[in-house]
């Protein structure tokens, strides 16, 4: 079985759980503190480690997460480390915000510009992309200092280009055209 395909069964068996018991923007966050771990090297290291045994895994999951997530996100870690499958839980913490998002109507928007913005100006965004697209919009901001100028907008299959660079480049079409 492929390592999608196991991720997205756990993170479906997580969500239909926290459904029915109200609980799904708790492990949202759970699985948000998961992903943030998981993007430590050190975590890494040992949920994909074949030497570390179970029981050691067991323990060093206690440790991270007993005090730190809920009950039933914990159950599901635990179960992840008892079916050899603890490797999997970044694809399954991914795959559950995804369908939690899903779920409550949360469109994923990705910003770039060269500095960060004001927290005026992220809620402009978030407002704007809100009332056009009639969603919830989750803002993530990447601050790229190769962008001149400007913002890259991603919402979903939206793109939009805003960037100096590619304005100047449009510019640079336009002149050599005529």
């Amino acid at each position: 079985m492929n390592e999608s395909k196991i991720a997205i069964r756990y993170s479906k068996a997580l969500f239909l759980s926290a459904k029915e018991r109200g609980l799904i923007k708790e492990v949202r966050h759970d699985m948000l503190f998961v992903m943030k771990l998981s993007s430590m090297d050190d975590f890494r290291d040992v949920i994909e480690s074949p030497v570390i045994t179970n029981e050691s895994k067991r323990k060093i999951m206690a440790a991270l997460f007993k005090e730190n997530v809920s009950e039933i996100s914990f159950g599901m870690i635990n179960l992840t480390v008892n079916n050899n499958r603890e490797s999997f839980l970044p694809g399954i913490a991914r795959s559950y915000i995804d369908l939690a998002d899903d779920h409550e109507g949360i469109t994923k928007v990705t910003l770039k510009t060269n500095i960060e913005i004001s927290e005026k100006n992220r809620n402009r965004f978030i407002e704007i992309i809100e009332r056009d697209l009639d969603t919830k919009a989750d803002l993530e901001e990447i601050v790229d200092e190769e962008i001149a100028g400007g913002y890259i907008l991603k919402v979903e299959d939206l793109y939009v280009d805003a960037s100096l660079k590619t304005q100047l480049r449009k510019i640079r079409r336009a002149l050599i055209k005529e």
